[in-house]
């Protein structure tokens, strides 16, 4: 088994229950927590969308040296939930 086939499990199937567990304990959480939590819930929406859009890219167009289809279709699901997490929790509090 590849690494990326790895990565797109993990993305596919840990993340979101990562993310459930995560959720049950969000609301007695600091507001940093809550951040963190729905920027890698966004993150993994956007990925989600963009892994079925390019899974759509019918067989025929496939090039050997297309990379964007691999990385949205395997990286980019365990990647953008990192990534908005992290951003969205080093974002400044806001002042309401």
């Amino acid at each position: 088994m590849s690494i990326g086939i790895v990565v797109f499990l993990a993305g596919l199937f840990a993340v979101p229950l990562a993310l459930l567990w995560w959720g049950q304990r969000v609301r007695k959480g600091t507001a940093r927590q809550r951040r963190a939590f729905w920027g890698a819930m966004i993150g993994h929406c956007v990925a989600g969308i963009l892994a079925v859009t390019f899974s759509m890219i019918p067989p025929e167009s496939w090039t050997d040296s297309e990379s964007t289809r691999g990385f949205f279709g395997l990286w980019a699901l365990l990647l953008f939930p990192l990534m908005g997490g992290l951003a969205a929790a080093l974002l400044p509090p806001s002042r309401r």
